[in-house]
């Protein structure tokens, strides 16, 4: 099933300069997406699956696919029908830890999946009671090695610690299933070596409990490039983990997995919005903002770049520090961050968000009614 025919555009001002869109605007380049898959599958010693919950459009999974990626990460039954649409072969990886005995069944009977991941000993218990036990069912445990510097933390929620992780590997063996390890680094982890140490502890976990590894995900957690980040380029990270691999395991490592979500998509979208009201040249209110696609603006230290356009032509000039507000009828709606935008910016001119391919279509809300949103593919997007 094909995506719908978006229309197409150059550039952003093409597209403005055509449609003048009054409603929040993804503006989609193909050409990155595309990129940025092929950097993973040339960088990376191992099989390059796609974490479906950083952007569930259409488009992206079935680029993707078009892409030669061959497994996919999902967190619930719908992603997994999103998947099956797109990518009928392509395998799927249930790596959510928390998940119903319905979820389950629907994973194993609908879908066929055979790779589940569990970070407690009741889930262990909970998938034995609907999958038997076979090695062609992996057990994947997730674990955690300390919170990395410079990243979001996922290890509040997820992970079982590595004694944990150890007791929980001998019981998927002794139960018949195969036993694999799992780690998240946490979001936009900017600390290369966080990977090297997670690496070296899923080398502990395994001998001390004294099995083979099936295989070892290394999960996500790879920086985008956003002007608030110090992060090194992808190939370090890259580099860093084959070597990581060769010191902990030798010449017989497990087959390595990575999930990318954010590194993956970050860059092939930009947010094209419209400026509603100035006031006082202080502030700017747009027509979409925290309820929506600029949410994970609100919550996470990160600052896309910007640009501002007057009609098809970039709007230029002294700056000022501006507050950007959402629409909404709500004071929660207000991005932390200071941006510095033309001065003389006004009500109709339009601000272009850089880098918002991950976790903004993902997140929108219709909160207050304003739920429209519109899709574009544009071939040059603000980076």
């Amino acid at each position: 099933m094909a995506t719908p025919p978006y229309r197409r555009y150059a550039d952003t001002a093409a597209l403005i300069a055509d449609m003048a869109p009054d409603h929040p605007a993804f503006l989609f380049s193909e050409q990155v997406l595309r990129e940025a898959a092929r950097t993973f599958e040339k960088g990376f010693d191992g099989l390059v699956t796609y974490a479906v919950k950083a952007n569930p459009s259409d488009h992206i999974i079935e680029i993707l696919a078009d892409e030669g990626l061959k497994a996919f990460d999902v967190a619930s039954v719908n992603e997994m029908a999103l998947v099956r649409r797109f990518a009928p072969e392509a395998g799927m990886h249930y790596n959510n830890p928390i998940k119903s005995k319905r979820e389950i069944a629907a994973a194993w009977h609908d879908f066929g999946i055979k790779s589940y991941a569990i970070d407690n000993l009741a889930q262990l218990e909970q998938i034995a009671t609907i999958i038997p036990p076979t090695t062609d069912v992996e057990i994947t445990i997730r674990f955690k090695a300390g919170k990395a510097r410079k990243s979001y933390d996922f290890g509040t929620k997820f992970g079982v610690s590595e004694t944990g992780a150890i007791d929980l590997a001998q019981k998927v063996q002794a139960m018949g299933y195969s036993a694999s390890l799992c780690f998240h680094v946490g979001s936009q982890c900017e600390d290369v070596n966080a990977y090297e140490r997670h690496i070296a502890a899923a080398g502990r976990i395994a001998t001390k409990a004294g099995i083979v590894l099936k295989r070892l995900n290394i999960g996500g957690g790879f920086p985008a490039s956003y002007p608030s980040s110090s992060a090194p380029p992808l190939k370090k990270y890259f580099d860093l983990i084959r070597k990581a691999v060769k010191k902990t395991f030798g010449d017989n490592p497990p087959e390595m997995i990575v999930e990318p979500g954010r590194a993956m998509v970050t860059p092939c979208t930009s947010l094209l919005l419209r400026v509603k009201h100035q006031r006082a040249g202080l502030s700017v209110y747009l027509n979409d903002g925290a309820y929506g696609a600029l949410m994970e603006v609100k919550f996470m230290p990160i600052l896309p770049s910007v640009r501002v356009w007057r009609g098809a032509e970039l709007l230029e000039g002294p700056t000022a520090p501006f507050t950007i507000f959402g629409p909404t009828c709500d004071s929660y709606d207000v991005l932390p961050q200071i941006f510095e935008l033309p001065a003389d910016i006004a009500e109709d001119d339009w601000i272009e968000f850089g880098l918002m391919g991950a976790y903004t279509q993902a997140s929108v809300t219709a909160f207050n009614g304003f739920s429209e949103r519109l899709q574009f593919f544009v071939d040059d997007i603000l980076l």
